[in-house]
C-alpha cells in the first residue's frame, strides 16, 4: 500500500496542530496550579532550661514530745520456804527399790465374733402409688411378685405372681424395686437370699 501526501495539505495542517499542542500544555498548567502558597508562621517555643541542683526539700518536724511518768517497780514474788524437799525428808539407811514390771503379753484372737442373719431384714419399703386408670373405675385389687435381694440390700429379678389387673402389676413390681434390706449373712458374710415372696392389696377404702 503506498500512502501519498498532499502537498497543499501539509502547511495548513502544521499551524493547526502546533496550536492544538500549545493549547494542551496551558491547560495541563492551568489544572495542575494550586496558587501562591503561604507558609505557616513559625511559633516561637520556650527555651528548655535543665537544672542539675535539686531544689532543696523542707521537712516539717511533726513530733512532739510527751513526757512518760515512771513508775514505781512491782514488789517482788514472794517466795515459799520449805524446810526440806521429799528426798531429804526419806530416813537414812534404808534402800528404796521399784517393783519389777512384768512384760505384758498380746495375744491375737481369730478376729470379731460372726454374726449371722438368717433372714433379710426390711430397711426401706416404698408404698405403691395406686394405679389411676383402676382408681376411676372404683377397683381393688392385689398383687404378689417373687424377688431376689442382693448381699448390697437391693430387689432384684422381680418375677409378677397372681395380680388382679396388669397395672396392679406393674405398680407393685414399680414399688419393689425400690425397697432395700439388710442382707443375709451367712459365716459373717452377706449372701444372696433368693425366692422372697410379697402381696400387696389395693384398697380404695383405705
Amino acid at each position: 500500500m503506498t500512502i501519498a501526501l498532499n502537498p497543499v495539505r501539509t502547511p495548513v495542517v502544521l499551524p493547526v496542530a502546533g496550536a492544538v499542542t500549545v493549547g494542551l500544555f496551558v491547560l495541563m498548567n492551568n489544572l495542575i496550579d494550586i496558587g501562591p502558597v503561604t507558609p505557616d508562621p513559625v511559633v516561637e517555643r520556650p527555651p528548655v532550661q535543665i537544672r542539675f541542683e535539686p531544689e532543696p526539700v523542707r521537712i516539717e518536724d511533726r513530733w512532739e514530745n510527751i513526757e512518760i511518768t515512771e513508775l514505781d517497780p512491782p514488789p517482788p514474788v514472794p517466795r515459799l520456804d520449805i524446810e526440806h524437799s521429799a528426798v531429804e525428808g526419806m530416813p537414812e539407811g534404808n534402800s528404796w527399790t521399784l517393783p519389777p514390771i512384768e512384760v505384758a503379753g498380746i495375744e491375737i484372737g481369730s478376729g470379731l465374733a460372726n454374726i449371722d442373719r438368717a433372714q433379710p431384714v426390711p430397711r426401706v419399703r416404698i408404698d405403691p402409688i395406686f394405679p389411676a386408670s383402676e382408681a376411676s373405675r372404683g377397683r381393688s385389687g392385689e398383687c404378689s411378685v417373687t424377688f431376689d435381694i442382693t448381699p448390697e440390700g437391693r430387689t432384684t429379678n422381680i418375677r409378677p405372681g397372681t395380680c388382679t389387673s396388669r397395672a396392679f402389676e406393674q405398680a407393685t413390681m414399680n414399688a419393689v424395686s425400690r425397697w432395700r434390706y439388710d442382707p443375709q449373712v451367712r459365716n459373717g458374710e452377706p449372701v444372696l437370699y433368693r425366692n422372697a415372696v410379697t402381696q400387696l392389696v389395693y384398697n380404695l377404702d383405705q
